[in-house]
């Protein structure tokens, strides 16, 4: 069974709680257009819009348009693209903080530092992704106390 991509934002616009009519307005168009997508009548929405329903739904764009990540042919190309662009609209809001922006900036420096430490490339590359899976393990540890505190 094929899922519809207005499937999944009309899921995730109910699972948020919103009416139509209440998410139409926040994502600034109207109920008509969005019932349109959310049916499959609307196939083709403008990029802006799709967007500011991906940003307010918080909905990955590569499960919301069917793609899988493994894939090496031009369509894979394009939800980068798009995700490259809500990733800096995010970061930007991000690094809107001074706190957050001089303690990754010094993040950074220590990452591009280790690789005059290391001179071998290939060990300095397995140490950047020794890195990331360390980052993404600190983030489910936090994420998990969040739900804790939550409670």
């Amino acid at each position: 069974m094929e899922i519809k991509v207005g499937e999944i934002i009309k899921a995730k616009r109910e699972e948020r709680g919103w009416s139509l009519a209440e998410f139409a307005k926040r994502i600034g168009i109207s109920t008509g257009y969005l019932s349109q997508i959310e049916n499959g009548r609307k196939t083709n929405p403008r990029l802006d819009i799709l967007l500011r329903i991906i940003h307010e739904l918080d909905i990955d764009i590569q499960m919301l348009l069917g793609i899988e990540s493994g894939e090496e042919n031009y369509l894979s190309r394009i939800p980068s693209l798009l995700k490259l662009t809500l990733a800096k609209e995010r970061n930007l809001k991000t690094l809107s903080d001074k706190n957050v922006l001089r303690k990754l900036n010094d993040i950074i420096n220590k990452l591009c530092e280790a690789r005059y430490i290391l001179e071998d490339q290939d060990l300095y590359h397995m140490f950047l992704d020794d890195s990331a899976n360390q980052i993404e393990g600190i983030l489910k540890r936090y994420m998990a106390l969040q739900i804790l505190l939550n409670k």
